[in-house]
Formats: structure tokens, C-alpha cells, sequence
């Protein structure tokens, strides 16, 4: 079966998963520094503390102190390190005037390379950014994805851009909207955090998935 394959399958039997939920893009923007290891609903309480603060808005997010910031995503945990991030992306959205119409508009290649050379912000999270608010297609790779595919006994490279390019190319044809899909299909499976013999009543564990390394 081809992952192409697989990716019908899951749509089939999980549906469209509406992710990533927010409110609005910078919801999704911020929440992606705030879910930093920790869960949702922790998340949630930082998002809800932010917006009634706020609104969620950048420039009303400026005028915050360091130490209101931090207060306000405490439930969220590493809280000074998440504030210091928030700051750096405020200030990275502030050369762009907060137009994110106009961020989309930017290269894909340069609109990553200045997201990861911000303090706080790596691979996985400069690409959820790309993924769900700046509409690149791109390919995430965090802990759901390679449990999903050590399931098919296959293991990703270590480094992230090596497994990044890995599942790229056997999905050269996909839109954003498929790999916005496709990302949260496997995060929805992997949530369930099925056992071995739950798994293998499931209609995906029935096939082998083909593998052409490039």
C-alpha cells in the first residue's frame, strides 16, 4: 500500500479532523509555542488567560510586561522560556507589520530559515506555524508521526530534516490541505495510544506499506 493509500484509509475511518482547532490564526500561531511539552488543556487555560488579556491580538500582546506575559501562560508551564519565544515571534511579526497576508506572500525556503533562527522555535514548530497560519505545504515530524510509522516497521531518520524529506517524497503530489490532514489523522490515531492487539483489529494494520527510498 502506498502512503497515498494510507491517507485515504485514515480519512475513511476517522473523517476530517478540523485541525488545527483555534479561534483564529494567531491563536493557532501562539498555541503552537504554548503546547511546547505539555497537553491541550493546560494550553487552554494559557490561550483563555491570553485572549480575555488581550484578545490575542500582537499588538495588544506588546504592551504586556514580561512578567504579566508570563503570569498569564503559567498553566502552560516553562513559562519564562514560552514568554521569551512569544516575544521573539511578536517582534519577528512586527517586521512584516503583522500582515500575515503579506508573510504568505513570502518565499516558503525564507519564511522557515527566519522562523527557526528564532530563539525557542525549532523544526517541528516552525513548521506547525507554516502548516496551519502561513498555508505552506510541509510535512511535521514530531513524536505522533514517527510512533504512527514504527507501527509499519518503518523508522524515520533521526535528524528532522532527513525524516521530513523521507515522507515528503512519497507524497509529491499533496496539497496543503492534505498535509494539514494527514498530520492531524496520525495525531488523532496516535491520541488513542492503542495497544498492539488494538491495533491489529484496525483496518490500516492489515497492510504493509511500501517504502521507495529515494
Amino acid at each position: 500500500m502506498q502512503l497515498t493509500q494510507l491517507y485515504n484509509l485514515l480519512y475513511d475511518t476517522y473523517g476530517d479532523q478540523g485541525w488545527w482547532p483555534g479561534r483564529s490564526d494567531w491563536e493557532i500561531l501562539f498555541g503552537s509555542v504554548l503546547i511546547q511539552n505539555t497537553n491541550w488543556r493546560n494550553v487552554d487555560q494559557a490561550i483563555a488567560a491570553l485572549t480575555q488579556a488581550t484578545g490575542m491580538i500582537p499588538h495588544q500582546m506588546r504592551t504586556l510586561s514580561t512578567d504579566q506575559l508570563q503570569d498569564l501562560i503559567r498553566p502552560a508551564g516553562f513559562f519564562t522560556r514560552k514568554a521569551q519565544t512569544i516575544q521573539n515571534l511578536l517582534t519577528w511579526l512586527a517586521a512584516a507589520n503583522d500582515d500575515l497576508a503579506r508573510l504568505r506572500r513570502t518565499p516558503p525556503q525564507q519564511l522557515r530559515t527566519s522562523l527557526v533562527a528564532l530563539s525557542g522555535i525549532g523544526d517541528e514548530t516552525a513548521d506547525d506555524i507554516l502548516l496551519y497560519v502561513l498555508s505552506v505545504p510541509t510535512v511535521i515530524i514530531d513524536k505522533y508521526t514517527r510512533r504512527f510509522f514504527n507501527r509499519f516497521e518503518i523508522t524515520l531518520p533521526a535528524s528532522y530534516l532527513a525524516a521530513q524529506k523521507a515522507v515528503a517524497d512519497q507524497l509529491p503530489n499533496f496539497t496543503l490541505r492534505g498535509l494539514q490532514n494527514f498530520h492531524a489523522l496520525i495525531v488523532a490515531v496516535e491520541k488513542e495510544k492503542y495497544t498492539k492487539s488494538q491495533w491489529q483489529d484496525l483496518p490500516m494494520s492489515q497492510y504493509r506499506l511500501e517504502w521507495n527510498q529515494s
